[in-house]
């Protein structure tokens, strides 16, 4: 998974750390008790967002606990967790096994760990056919344009906007169904679209696809990243949320830049 919507540490208090922490190892704790250490290693930023969206909005019951984890081992830490968390954890596992589907039809790379997410997929599909469905759709939709070299970074960044955005829609009889599926749409652009931008150079190397154009420099594809993120905060601003609004706040106003203004992986 990509991984870019996280938290900007610098300009996020104490306690506020500390409980976006508890919900990341709450998230990686459900995942190694339903999926084991392959559960643990699909583990990804993204998903603790919607988890914490999520648990927010329907005022979910935690639970919490603390645990030593191979990552830290020395000292044990807090960790909290809703059934929203379930619910997430089974989203990270499908959107995971079908990104490293991706890298095994592209290069041959994570056959072993195709095969060790695979046994777990039909179980998730079968609790969730709607989410499962449209994952399905617009990933063919998006291989066709990519064997097509279609050059649309906006019309590419939309159709992985719509897989994720109907992620984020745990129950479609939920009042806020339109809310949550448009900031997942959003959210998704801006992931397509930074990766995009972040992998070019290595895409170039390799020869690979990637939808920019030559002519998408870094300022029109900032002006196609604050769009998307506009919407997406536009969407979240409209939720209910009073809970780990700060966090969530820091998150898509700050957070979500970072890679593009700091951290480029190929430059």
């Amino acid at each position: 998974m990509f991984g870019y919507v996280t938290t900007d540490l610098r300009t996020l208090d104490k306690e506020d750390r500390r409980k976006y922490h508890a919900h990341y190892c709450g998230l990686c704790h459900v995942l190694e008790g339903k999926y084991g250490k392959t559960g643990t290693s699909s583990l990804s930023y993204d998903m603790v967002f919607l988890e914490m969206v999520l648990s927010d909005l329907t005022d979910a019951e935690e639970k919490t606990g603390q645990e030593k984890c191979a990552p830290h081992p020395m000292k044990a830490h807090d960790y909290v967790y809703t059934g929203c968390t379930d619910y997430a954890a089974d989203m990270q596992m499908l959107l995971s096994y079908y990104s490293v589907l991706d890298s095994v039809v592209d290069d041959g790379r994570g056959q072993r760990k195709e095969r060790q997410l695979l046994q777990h997929i039909p179980g998730i599909e079968e609790r969730y056919p709607r989410q499962a469905k449209v994952i399905k759709v617009q990933l063919d939709q998006i291989m066709k344009a990519e064997k097509a070299n279609l050059k649309d970074p906006e019309l590419m960044s939309l159709e992985f906007g719509k897989l994720l955005g109907e992620v984020f829609v745990w129950d479609d009889r939920s009042f806020f169904r339109d809310d949550l599926r448009a900031m997942g749409c959003a959210l998704g652009r801006f992931i397509y679209l930074l990766d995009a931008w972040c992998d070019r150079k290595k895409d170039a190397r390799r020869n690979s696809y990637n939808p920019l154009r030559p002519s998408d420099d870094k300022d029109s594809v900032k002006a196609m990243l604050f769009d998307a993120a506009a919407s997406a905060s536009s969407a979240f601003e409209r939720l209910p949320l009073d809970q780990h609004v700060a966090i969530l706040s820091n998150i898509l106003y700050s957070g979500i830049w970072f890679r593009f203004e700091r951290g480029k992986k190929d430059e």
